[in-house]
Formats: structure tokens, C-alpha cells, sequence
């Protein structure tokens, strides 16, 4: 599936040839400041400046911008569409003549219903271009408070046609897939109420509605009459993932416990991107509050990849997807949040570059909703041995034992030897089925085996092993982190271990490499 939505996003962006050309640069623009020039007065202008480039590159201006292009030009003849690749334009007009010094116009922008779009069916503000004379000039009338530095392209009807058809397949082919991590993230959350898993289904929500926006057509198809507030949506989206991510990874990564200072920062940066929202709601220019959005994401980027990479090089090996993932998408958002600042020119793997990643982070969802998983379910199958095994011993004089048949003495050496030769142990992931499939049992007799002649489940025997070992390593090892002894052991996680070594020694880990077994022998 991600490989099928990397060749969609690659037909998508690729040129089409003569049905598809980037025109910018056969117009010319002028620059009204005052905002107040008539058109009459435009059209008669002498001095009008060249585009260079294959983009408009006014970034955040309050000035007017008018272009102009001839309709002999390549690209600009008759039947064309012009699509302006920018969707928070606020007011776009195009001025064309339809008698000698009679001009109409075709109007477009996000301050307009669709409805009202000269051609309401595009994802871009865009226009046909009209019937003139051979090298008459129209004339575009841009005012926008947005970001204005884009391409625009000359494209044919079944160009345009094409680019809806893949660009809708792609908004419901994100939609697919983030539905699936959504529903899993939930089901974890209130499955076994893992707070975690809220936070990061309302960055997943946050993340599809705010591209879905930017890039798809969903704001277009569902909320076609306020186009205005479609774009506001899409900055309330982009910033209230803010929050909802930091709260996760200060979660994932226990900031609050390992790393403070960085958990203030998150939880400080987190409650300001939360404050702009009714901000950006309420206000008529959202170029601020995008600002200081944006430069919230480039500030928390290093922070919480530098936190991480502590934290595992501290021992932590479950942060290396973490690290990859996350790594690898907000690295890559670096350039895409550069162009909304105005740094860097617009290109469309800039653009899309986010998008192209973000698959990769929903499936590191997937991988830690799994690590989860295994946890919950270790948990589980021994909620339900206690259960099996005391109802077992509530019935023994009714219920025949699986052990007839068995030299139990025999049994539990290989098990014992099993278990000291090859440590399987060591591998967190070791269950009571590769062990009886080991000695030569079914599950049933070696769970019976262990109840009856050593009185302990088989998590209790396993961790036994495991905490013979970590008093060894506690001692010989004293560089070495409780964190790396815990999975150097067989433990699952950091709490784990530190439960069952005091259950077993009445001591923390901690408190037993200072002391030995000096407490426990001044007890008696």
C-alpha cells in the first residue's frame, strides 16, 4: 500500500508534457503598493517587470500583484486552464477583453464560495483562459495575505481532469490508512487505558485533517461554501498536532522522570500552540500565529531527537524506531516548514516532501502498538495461569493430572539445564510453548510441572534466572545503567524489572548495588 502511494504522489507531481507546462515566467508583474489602482490606470502602464523565474517569489506581502501575459505566448492560448498552485490565495481576479476596450473578468480565491470559482471543480484557484485577440494582454489582480510564492501552470482539460482524479485517490488512500491506525490507537486506549495511545490518535487526526487540506480535496468536497475557513481549519489542524504530539512523546519517553527540563519545555511549547488556536480562528491574518507555529516545530525537532538519542544510548533500544521514524519525517518537514517561512523557493518534492514520509511515522505507531501488545498480553496469559492453576488446585480431587505418564524429576533437569546452557531467558519474547516444546511437554504439563513440584507460575520461574543474573551484573558491572541490566536480562522494561527484583530481594536494584545482601542479613 505505501508503495502504491508513492507511485500515486509520483504521477501526481510529475509534469505531463505539453498537457502540463509551468508557465510563470512568460508574465510580467507589477508591484501596487497603495493597493488602490484602478485597472484602467494598470492596463495603461509602460514599465512592467519580467519573471526569471518558474515561480512567483513574493513570500508574506500586503502589496497587490498584478501579472500580465499575451495569448499568442506558448501555453497562454485559448482553451488552457491556469491553475495558481497556492490554495490560501484570498482574491484572485483575471481581466480579459471581450470588444475593443471592454474588459470583463473571472474572479477566484478562498474568500469566495466555490460556488462562485470561475472554475469551482479545481483544487487551485484557477481560470480558463479567454477568447482574445492574438497578443492581447490579460491581465491577474492577486491581494492575498498568504504566502505567495508558487508556480503556475498551463494545463489542458484532461491535465486538470487527471490531477483530480489522482489527487482524490490519494486523499481516501491517506484517509484508509490512517483510519486503521486511528481505530487501533482507540481500541488500546480504552482497552487497557493507555493515555499514550489518545494522544497519538489526536496527532493522527490532527496530521490527516491539516494534509487533507493542504494537499487533497476533502475541505473542497465537504465544505465547498467557505473556502476562507477551510484554510483557517487547516493552520487550527497543523497547530493543535502540536500539542497532541508533545503530550505523546513526553509520555513515550517519560521526559517527566528522565529528562525534566526537556518535559517543561515540551509542556511550556505545547500550551502556546494550544493559545493560538482560538487565536487563529478569530483573527483576519494568520501570518503570525502560522509563524509562531511553525518555528515552534523547528525549535521542538533537535529537542526531542536529542532527547531521544540520550535515552538510547543510555540503553533504551525500543527508542531506535522511535528515532527512524520520527526521525526521519520531522527531518524531512524541515524543508517543507522553511517554505512557509519564506526561506526556500517552491519546489514540488519541498512541498509533498512531508507527505511522502508521513506513512512511515502512522507505521511506527503500528510497531509500538505491537511492542505494547506483547506486554499486555505476557500480562494477560498470567492473570489467566494464576487463575487456570488456582481453580486447578481447588478441584485437584476431581480433575486427573496431565503428569501420569511423566518422570517429573527428569522433566524439570532438562528444564533447569534448558535453561542454564542456552538462557533463553535473555529473550523477553520467551513464552511457556517454546519452552515445553523444548522438554519434550505440552503446555498443559509444564505449567502442571512447575505449580505442583516448585509452586510458581512460568513468568516467576523465568524471572528468577533473570534476576540470578542482574545480581551478578548489579555487582560486577557498576557502570552499567539499571535500564541496560533490565533488557540485558530478559525484562521487557525499566518498571518490570525494578517490581520483580523487589519482590524477589525486598531491595531496589538500585539499593542492592550499594548495599549487597547486607540488609537482608542484618534483618535475620
Amino acid at each position: 500500500m505505501f508503495i502504491w502511494f508513492l507511485l500515486m504522489m509520483g504521477a501526481t507531481c510529475a509534469s505531463s508534457g505539453s498537457e502540463d507546462q509551468n508557465v510563470t515566467n512568460l508574465f510580467e508583474y507589477y508591484l501596487d503598493s497603495s493597493g488602490e489602482i484602478p485597472f484602467e490606470q494598470i492596463r495603461k502602464l509602460k514599465n512592467w517587470n519580467p519573471l526569471s523565474k518558474n515561480q512567483l517569489s513574493f513570500n508574506f506581502t500586503n502589496d497587490v500583484i498584478w501579472l500580465r501575459g499575451k495569448t499568442n505566448d506558448d501555453g497562454l492560448t485559448q482553451g488552457r486552464i491556469l491553475s495558481l498552485e497556492w490554495k490560501a490565495l484570498d482574491f484572485v481576479r483575471l481581466y480579459y477583453t471581450e470588444q475593443d476596450n471592454v474588459y470583463k473578468f473571472f474572479e477566484t480565491g478562498d474568500t469566495l464560495p466555490k460556488s462562485k470559482w470561475i472554475l469551482p471543480e479545481s483544487l487551485y484557484p484557477s481560470f480558463p483562459i479567454p477568447k482574445q485577440k492574438s497578443g492581447d494582454y490579460f491581465y491577474i489582480r492577486i491581494q492575498s495575505k498568504s504566502l505567495i510564492s508558487f508556480p503556475i501552470r498551463s494545463l489542458s482539460e484532461r491535465s486538470l481532469n487527471k490531477r483530480m482524479i489522482v489527487e482524490t485517490a490519494i486523499t481516501w488512500l491517506i484517509l484508509g490508512v490512517c483510519a486503521v491506525m486511528f481505530i487501533f490507537a482507540l481500541f488500546y486506549f480504552f482497552a487497557f487505558g493507555l493515555s499514550e495511545f489518545f494522544f497519538y490518535a489526536g496527532y493522527v487526526v490532527c496530521t490527516v485533517l491539516w494534509y487533507n487540506g493542504q494537499y487533497g480535496n476533502a475541505y473542497d468536497v465537504l465544505w465547498p461554501e467557505s473556502p476562507w475557513w477551510q484554510n483557517k481549519a487547516i493552520l487550527v489542524f497543523s497547530t493543535l498536532g502540536i500539542p497532541f504530539s508533545f503530550q505523546f512523546v513526553r509520555m513515550f519517553l517519560n521526559t517527566k522522570v528522565n529528562n525534566p527540563k526537556i518535559d517543561k519545555i515540551l509542556l511550556i511549547m505545547g500550551f502556546i500552540a494550544l493559545f493560538c488556536i482560538p487565536a487563529i480562528l478569530t483573527s483576519y491574518t494568520t501570518k503570525i500565529f502560522s509563524r509562531i507555529a511553525t518555528y515552534i516545530y523547528l525549535i521542538s525537532i533537535p529537542i526531542i531527537l536529542g532527547t531521544a538519542l540520550k535515552n538510547y544510548i543510555k540503553g533504551e533500544k525500543q527508542i531506535l524506531f522511535f528515532l527512524i521514524s520520527w526521525g526521519s519525517y520531522f527531518i524531512i518537514s524541515y524543508n517543507t516548514m522553511f517554505y512557509f517561512l519564506g526561506i526556500l523557493p517552491y519546489s514540488t518534492p519541498l512541498l509533498y516532501s512531508a507527505v511522502f514520509i508521513f506513512p512511515i511515522d502512522l507505521f511506527f505507531l503500528l510497531f509500538n502498538l505491537l511492542q505494547k501488545y506483547e506486554t499486555l498480553e505476557g500480562e494477560r496469559n498470567e492473570i489467566l495461569h494464576r487463575i487456570i492453576t488456582l481453580n486447578n488446585t481447588q478441584n485437584t480431587r476431581y480433575v486427573k493430572s496431565k503428569l501420569n505418564s511423566v518422570n517429573t524429576e527428569e522433566s524439570l533437569a532438562k528444564l533447569e539445564s534448558w535453561m542454564r546452557v542456552t538462557k533463553p531467558y535473555l529473550d523477553e519474547k520467551v513464552d511457556l510453548e517454546i519452552a515445553s516444546l523444548a522438554i519434550g511437554l505440552t503446555v498443559q504439563q509444564t505449567s502442571e510441572l512447575l505449580n505442583s513440584k516448585l509452586g510458581v507460575s512460568f513468568r516467576s520461574y523465568l524471572n528468577g534466572f533473570r534476576i540470578a543474573d542482574a545480581k551478578k551484573i548489579l555487582k560486577d558491572k557498576p557502570d552499567m545503567s539499571i535500564l541496560s541490566i533490565a533488557y540485558a536480562t530478559g525484562f521487557g522494561s525499566k518498571t518490570s524489572f525494578n517490581v520483580e527484583f523487589k519482590k524477589a530481594t525486598g531491595q531496589s536494584p538500585i539499593q542492592y548495588r550499594q548495599f549487597g545482601d547486607e540488609k537482608n542479613s542484618n534483618n535475620h
